[in-house]
C-alpha cells in the first residue's frame, strides 16, 4: 500500500510540474491578450517555424518611480537590420520607451531606466526575427507582479555565451504551501512543499 501511495503522490506532483511548465512557456502573440508577467524575468526566442518576425506581448504593473529594464539577446544576424526590438507602452498603447538590437554573435545587453509618474499597467512588445536565438528581460525597481504566481526565479536559466547547450526549460513550483492529494482508495496524502528538496520519479 505504501508503494502505491508513493507512486500516486509522485504522479500527482509530476502533473503539477507539467502544468506549471506549460504556464511558464506560455508567451502570447495576441495583442489583446498579453502574457501576464509573474516574476522579474521573462525570456524566449524565435519559434523557428516561420521566416517572418514574431511579436510577443507581456503585461505587468509598474510605477511610480524608476523601472529598470535590462535586456539581453543573442542572434546570428548581420548588422544591417534590427533582430530584436522592444517597446514599452501604457494600457492605451501610448509609447513610453523603446530599444532595438542589431545582430551580433555574442551576448549583447542594454539597460534602460524609465521614470514613471504613476502606478499603471504597462505592455511590453517584443519583436524578434528568426536570427534571434535567445532573449531575456529583467525588470527591477518600481514594478509589481501577480502575487498568486510569484515564487522567485531561481529555476530560470541564465543566458551564457554558448547557446548550443543552453536550456530554456522552466519549471515553476511553489516553495511554500501544502499539496493535498486524494488516492484511489479514498485516503488523502499531504506534502508540505517547504520541506521538499527534490522530487524524483523512479
Amino acid at each position: 500500500m505504501k508503494k502505491t501511495n508513493f507512486f500516486g503522490m509522485a504522479f500527482s506532483l509530476l502533473f503539477v510540474f507539467v502544468l506549471c511548465s506549460a504556464a511558464a512557456f506560455a508567451q502570447s502573440t495576441d495583442i489583446d491578450n498579453p502574457t501576464v508577467v509573474t516574476q522579474s524575468v521573462v525570456q524566449g526566442k524565435h519559434p523557428g517555424n516561420t521566416e517572418e518576425p514574431v511579436v510577443y506581448y507581456y503585461t505587468f504593473t509598474a510605477g511610480p518611480g524608476v523601472l529598470k529594464v535590462t535586456a539581453d539577446q543573442k542572434s546570428d544576424g548581420g548588422i544591417s537590420h534590427s533582430n530584436l526590438s522592444w517597446a514599452l507602452t501604457d494600457a492605451n498603447f501610448n509609447a513610453i520607451a523603446s530599444e532595438a538590437f542589431y545582430g551580433v554573435t555574442t551576448l549583447e545587453r542594454k539597460v534602460n531606466e524609465i521614470k514613471l509618474t504613476k502606478k499603471q499597467k504597462v505592455i511590453l512588445k517584443v519583436e524578434v526575427t528568426e536570427d534571434v536565438k535567445l532573449f531575456k528581460f529583467q525588470f527591477t525597481g518600481a514594478v509589481a507582479f501577480t502575487p498568486a504566481q510569484s515564487g522567485g526565479n531561481e529555476n530560470i536559466p541564465e543566458i551564457s555565451g554558448d547557446t548550443t547547450t543552453q536550456s530554456t526549460q522552466q519549471i515553476c513550483m511553489p516553495r511554500n504551501g501544502v499539496i493535498i492529494m486524494t488516492m484511489k482508495d479514498g485516503k488523502k496524502a499531504k506534502v508540505d512543499l517547504s520541506k521538499v528538496q527534490k522530487i524524483e520519479i523512479q
